[in-house]
């Protein structure tokens, strides 16, 4: 089993990563009528990280944590890895963690590649007990988490963990000015639309538990640094310009 490390627990991008990735499979779940556990990794600088898991098989027996996952299949092939029923001999993708997987009662797995913007790779990997259940939609669907949990991993390599609660009063004071300001460095930084980036901002409202306008104000505090220079992409100094 290669090594993995593993994002601390509560920390960011872990918590807002484990809410989307739980929403998923949550929806997944109601699609295909099947159980669903998932995980979230991220390959950057030559270093593997666990960022996410959901489901107790794949805590209990150290899938999530291995190095050796379908995960890094769809990463080295830089596509979507659908393994329809892992019983398949002939299947592709039939590496040594397929034994485990097939212990914790798990029969079908996708894995989706997701480039992140400054290099490396994240992988969102769904394990369903129902072989079969991964059709197009399933595909699809979960190729626009992946690509929001990226975003959600590139963010919060700039804005601490632990950043401080804004005072009653002073987030009072600031206004859908503020929010629109985030949203504009967001779509300029990440090149997504303003749908996206308003629900990348009411995904981390909603795990970190604090106002919307707070959230945004940390976004644009971290997105500009001192002097002008973007600290989430070159264009975050331009769009808070232009605010």
């Amino acid at each position: 089993m290669a090594e993995v490390c593993a994002v601390w627990p509560g920390a960011e991008p872990a918590r807002s990563v484990l809410a989307l990735l739980e929403d998923l499979a949550r929806l997944v779940a109601g699609r295909t009528g099947s159980a669903v556990e998932g995980a979230v990794h991220a390959r950057r600088r030559g270093a593997d990280w666990l960022i996410a898991s959901a489901g107790d098989r794949l805590t209990r027996t150290g899938a999530a944590a291995d190095g050796a996952g379908p995960w890094r299949d769809a990463v080295g092939a830089g596509a979507p890895l659908v393994l329809a029923d892992l019983r398949d001999d002939a299947g592709p993708g039939v590496g040594p963690w397929r034994a485990a997987a097939l212990r914790a009662g798990f029969r079908g797995v996708l894995a989706i590649p997701a480039p992140l913007s400054r290099g490396g790779t994240a992988a969102l990997t769904l394990y369903l007990d129902e072989p079969g259940s991964c059709d197009p939609e399933v595909v699809r669907r979960a190729s626009g988490f992946a690509g929001e949990m990226a975003s959600l991993i590139e963010l919060h390599s700039t804005i601490p963990a632990r950043d401080p609660v804004l005072p009653e009063a002073e987030a009072a004071r600031l206004t859908r000015a503020s929010v629109d300001h985030a949203v504009g460095v967001l779509m300029e930084v990440r090149g997504c639309d303003e749908d996206e980036a308003r629900h990348v901002l009411d995904v981390l409202r909603a795990s970190q538990g604090r106002t919307l306008e707070a959230v945004a104000a940390s976004v644009v505090r971290h997105a500009v640094r001192p002097g002008g220079r973007g600290g989430l992409g070159g264009g975050a100094a331009k769009a808070a310009r232009r605010s």
